[in-house]
């Protein structure tokens, strides 16, 4: 059998060799440091049509979320038959094997997370192979100068074989050309034909076709909340003195205007994932997609599932993912934890809030192409019947069994604080391991006023957490605590300090589960 023959290449290189098969172009190392000429590279592979890889060299002295940022800002979109892969042989770098282990494995699943679609693998010579654990992602690309072409010294499956460094780094596929195109092109799977050693553990998992035809079978409407709740919440943009937070998002490259406000870039991006591009205006501007949702008959006043909220009349917009009779949950990007008020945003996070908090200014209910979704509007222009509760939506990565955070899902837990002042009542919730908040959300206060609250969290076995931690609410308005030690399992008390009179709803709410 001939091997597929191809090259790894960084800027020490000018051009790709005429011969390649498939080429792995190094984009970026540590948190800092990038390629100059690596797109140049991607441009001329993608137009000669062979096989292209995207590496990172892992300082794994570094905060892993920094290097997993800094590489996938760098990419940006891509094609889901190019591959990414992480450069793991931390020589010199201080830091023990254990650790080194860990912060591969933590990239592996991060760029994974971001990129589910593709196949996220590792490189390594045979020295760091042996003194790891076998997690490689979805392939492995190992390093054996000492063995012909095809024949490396491990007995782990592998995908590629690094053989010489002379006079560039070359390597072979472990199957023919056609072979390798047809792996890049599938979902992560075994490919005919590939005859290397494999042991028990698979480097990588076929979802059933079952699995997929669900997936396909689900109500558009569906499909888009599962995609938003699949977007691991966190900060996406990057900071620096000159200019602060940065705005430049993969969002941003995916709709064609990075750098700029993103929260509707990020709801336009959900909808062309989806495939649900043409049912929604491509703006980057709140008021311009109200306007055009007046316009055509497709606005509410209330909550429904893939709805795009506006928020204090055009200042922030995210997406509705759940509601309950008195509640409505977002999910949005170019936002932070606290929500749309807490200052400029960075990142992806969901909350929750009264739907009668006057900051939210109505929803346009897009038109999806099958049906109404759940809806709270009892005149809903799509023809669906009024809910109470728009049920929950099992996020899309929980389809996919080869998925790091299969599984994973938001979670709310609301109850009503009792009107009692004082100790002698409270409201209690337990908090599972995870990041979790305490949202408070207020009715009925009299206008100039606010009343207060007091939690406080404990390990459940009489060590304080986070005491005596007062909050303040106006008619209307919500206000958080992030819980700490996530790790932990906690309880937490809500304590009502003020305003007999009001209305106080806390709500327990887990990103993710």
């Amino acid at each position: 059998m001939e091997y597929a023959k191809g090259y790894d290449v960084s800027d020490y290189q000018s051009e790709i060799p005429s011969d390649a098969t498939f080429v792995f172009i190094k984009v970026s190392e540590g948190a800092r440091t990038r390629q100059n000429h690596w797109r140049e590279k991607q441009a001329e592979a993608r137009r000669r049509g062979i096989v292209v890889g995207y590496y990172h060299f892992l300082h794994a002295e570094n905060d892993v979320e920094g290097e997993v940022a800094h590489f996938c800002d760098a990419l940006g979109a891509l094609p889901e038959n190019e591959l990414l892969v992480l450069d793991f042989e931390p020589y010199n770098q201080g830091v023990s094997d254990a650790t080194c282990t860990a912060r591969k494995n933590a990239w592996l699943a991060a760029v994974k997370a971001r990129y589910p679609r593709h196949k996220v693998g590792m490189y390594a010579n045979r020295d760091w192979w042996f003194r790891t654990d076998d997690e490689c992602g979805d392939f492995l690309w190992i390093a054996d100068y000492q063995a012909p072409p095809g024949t490396p010294r491990i007995q782990a499956a592998w995908r590629f074989h690094q053989f010489t460094d002379r006079p560039l780094d070359t390597n072979v596929f472990g199957g023919t050309a056609e072979a390798l195109r047809t792996w890049v092109g599938a979902p992560p799977a075994d490919v005919p034909g590939h005859d290397a050693v494999r042991t028990s553990r698979s480097t990588a998992t076929v979802v059933p076709a079952e699995t997929r035809a669900a997936e396909r079978s689900r109500p558009a409407w569906e499909r888009l909340v599962a995609h938003v709740l699949s977007i691991p919440e966190g900060d996406y943009e990057k900071w620096n003195s000159r200019t602060g937070w940065d705005n430049l998002t993969r969002w941003g490259r995916q709709y064609g205007e990075d750098g700029v406000a993103w929260c509707v870039i990020f709801e336009w991006c959900m909808y062309q994932d989806a495939g649900l591009a043409h049912i929604v205006p491509k703006t980057n501007n709140v008021t311009a997609f109200s306007n055009w949702a007046r316009q055509r008959g497709q606005w509410s006043e209330y909550p429904s599932l893939g709805a795009w909220m506006n928020w204090q009349n055009g200042q922030h917009t995210e997406i509705v993912v759940g509601f309950t009779a008195t509640t409505v949950t977002t999910k949005g990007g170019n936002t932070l934890p606290e929500g749309g008020d807490g200052g400029q945003g960075r990142g992806v996070y969901a909350h929750t809030y009264r739907r009668t908090d006057p900051r939210v200014t109505g929803y346009f209910a897009p038109n999806f192409p099958d049906g109404c979704p759940p809806t709270a509007d009892p005149h809903d222009y799509r023809g669906g019947a009024r809910v109470d509760n728009s049920g929950r939506v099992t996020p899309a990565n929980a389809l996919d069994p080869a998925h790091p955070r299969r599984g994973k899902k938001m979670a709310l837990v609301a109850k009503t604080v009792p009107s009692v002042v004082g100790d002698d009542s409270a409201t209690v919730f337990t908090a599972v391991p995870g990041r979790a908040w305490i949202n408070i959300s207020a009715d009925y206060v009299p206008p100039g006023e606010k009343a207060t609250v007091r939690i406080d969290v404990s390990d459940g076995a009489g060590t304080w957490l986070q005491f005596n931690q007062e909050r303040a609410v106006g008619n209307g308005e919500a206000t958080w605590l992030e819980l700490a030690e996530p790790a932990r399992t906690r309880v937490i008390s809500v304590k009502r300090l003020s305003h007999p009179q009001a209305r106080l709803d806390a709500t327990l709410h887990y990103p993710e589960l």
